[in-house]
């Protein structure tokens, strides 16, 4: 994976979530642009805690771009049946 596929996806307006996926098999759902932040040979990646709530980020995973095998966008919740999609 390059540096710039990383910059490409986290500043992208609106912003869309993401899943990293690593050669080992492992994957990272990001869901805001400062969750993955990538630098050169590395993106660091925050994630939440075992046991913390989900929303709380308080550890970093620091992961070679060599390993990053493919990103793709996260599915999109759609409308719930029969919704016209009007609030």
């Amino acid at each position: 994976m390059r540096l710039e596929d990383i910059r490409q996806r986290t500043r992208k307006v609106p912003f869309e979530p993401f899943r990293v996926f690593l050669s080992n098999g492992q994957t990272f759902d990001i869901y805001h642009p400062d969750q993955c932040v990538g630098s050169t040979g590395a993106a660091h990646i925050s994630v939440p805690s075992e046991n913390g709530p989900p929303h709380i980020r308080d550890q970093v995973t620091i992961v070679s771009l060599y390993h990053i095998q493919k990103i793709e966008p996260l599915p999109t919740p759609a409308a719930a049946a029969g919704s016209n999609g009007a609030g």
